[in-house]
C-alpha cells in the first residue's frame, strides 16, 4: 500500500513492527473449569491495551499442533484439585510465562496463530499488515 493510501473498505489498517504484550490480570472459577482475563497491549501506550477472557488452552493445544520441534512452558493440569485457589494460583503464573514467551520470541509473536488468540477483533480475514 502506497504512502497515504487509505485501507480499502472494511479492512483495518494494522502495523505489524509494534509488538503485542499480554498479561494475566485475573481468573474466574466457572463451573468445571478456569477463565483467564488477560490484558493485551500494543506497543507502550495504555490507550492501545483491551481484555480479554479465554481459555488459555485453545491458543497452547493449535500451536503445538503446528510448532512440535519447539517446547512451551506449559503449566500441568490437574483433574483432582483444579478448582484450588493455590493450584489456580501456580497455573496463573505458569500461564503468564507461557504468555511471555509467547510474546517475546520474535518468530511465536509473529505467528497468525498467537496474534489471532491475543487480538481477534483485528486479526480476522478483514484485515491487511503494514
Amino acid at each position: 500500500m502506497a504512502f497515504m493510501e487509505q485501507p480499502p473498505a472494511g479492512k483495518v489498517l494494522l502495523d505489524d513492527t509494534v509488538p503485542l504484550t499480554a498479561v494475566i490480570e485475573a481468573s474466574q472459577s466457572l463451573h468445571s473449569h478456569t477463565e483467564y482475563i488477560i490484558r493485551v497491549q500494543r506497543g507502550i501506550s495504555m490507550e492501545n491495551s483491551w481484555q480479554r477472557k479465554v481459555l488459555i488452552f485453545s491458543l497452547s493445544l493449535s500451536l503445538l499442533k503446528k510448532i512440535s520441534a519447539l517446547s512451551l512452558p506449559l503449566p500441568p493440569k490437574k483433574l483432582i484439585g483444579n478448582m484450588d485457589r493455590e493450584f489456580i494460583a501456580e497455573r496463573q503464573k505458569g500461564l503468564q510465562n507461557y504468555l511471555n514467551v509467547l510474546t517475546a520470541n520474535h518468530i511465536l509473536s509473529n505467528c497468525e496463530l498467537v496474534k489471532k488468540f491475543l487480538d481477534p477483533n483485528n486479526y480476522s480475514v478483514n484485515y491487511t499488515g503494514k
